[in-house]
């Protein structure tokens, strides 16, 4: 991966840990300050706390899968025209599963299959482009890292002691 889209794919990362953290982090704490203390602060507040911890979880583990992802992509040379296919299939992955989970608490769905509620459908949506983008992400990165189709340089058995 080239330095311009690695840095990409790492901001893009980091924003998504933020976005999960300030909306759904916050979201969170909303929901358990109803549920567990019955605090009237929250009283209008959709969804579930399994919901909105997913939520907030998605933003954590998405971002920090783009970010390592991209990291090791760096460990072999890649054309440029697959280097920016992996950043932006990485930055569709990231943000795609986050802000599916975050819509459905938004909406009380779960958005796991189409059912014929719009909402529902929408947020599925979402997660099977996410998908997509995940595919293409762990394929371009497998095929680089086994060395398929790998342009000219040294492997890294080849450096080990």
């Amino acid at each position: 991966m080239d330095r311009e889209h690695l840095r990409c794919a790492l901001l893009n990362g980091i924003a998504v840990i933020f976005a999960g953290m300030m909306t759904a982090g916050l979201a969170l704490t909303a929901v358990v300050m109803r549920d567990v203390y019955h605090m009237a602060i929250a009283e209008g507040m959709p969804g579930d706390y399994r919901g909105w911890l997913m939520a907030h979880l998605e933003g954590l583990l998405n971002g920090l899968l783009v970010m390592a992802m991209a990291g090791a992509a760096t460990l072999r040379p890649l054309p440029a025209r697959r280097s920016r296919v992996l950043m932006w299939s990485l930055i569709v992955m990231g943000w795609g599963n986050f802000i599916g989970a975050l819509l459905a608490p938004v909406f009380s769905v779960r958005g796991m299959a189409y059912n014929g509620d719009i909402a529902n459908d929408v947020v599925t949506g979402i997660f099977s482009v996410a998908f997509i983008g995940t595919l293409i992400s762990f394929y371009i990165l497998i095929r680089a890292l086994s060395g398929a189709g790998r342009l000219a340089g040294p492997s890294l058995a080849a450096n080990a002691d």
